[in-house]
């Protein structure tokens, strides 16, 4: 197994790790959004998520032309996004508009730490690519 299967599998992991922590979170905060950050300008993936689903062997998603890029993620469905979160672009992972910030600064400071944590050995690996 190459390196890059070996850190793309890894990242796998921790975003899986990552995820219900995170939905904890959005449950709470994203239902009651006006202004949804999730838009189509920001649902493709860059180089190094490219780097990462090709070394899983993971498609990459297809951008739906003439959707205005100022709207909502073509991947936006009635309950939030349909693309599990391992195989989202980075950017749709780690961006954390003001209102969940603020849910996660009065929340359990246990679960701050340890999505901190599992950010940080993220940007760990993908700062090596």
């Amino acid at each position: 197994m190459n390196q890059d299967k070996r850190d793309a599998l890894i990242l796998k992991q921790l975003l899986i790790e990552l995820s219900p922590l995170i939905e904890e979170l959005t449950a709470k905060v994203c239902p009651a959004c006006v202004d949804v950050c999730c838009k189509q300008k920001r649902c493709l993936p860059d180089p190094v998520d490219v780097r990462y689903l090709r070394a899983l062997g993971i498609p990459l998603p297809k951008e739906e032309s003439g959707r205005d890029p100022e709207g909502p993620c073509q991947f936006m469905g009635q309950f939030g996004c349909i693309t599990p979160r391992w195989q989202r672009p980075w950017r749709c992972t780690w961006y954390f508009c003001e209102p969940l910030l603020a849910t996660m600064n009065t929340g359990p400071q246990k679960t701050a730490r340890k999505i901190a944590d599992l950010l940080q050995q993220i940007v760990d690996i993908r700062s090596g690519w």
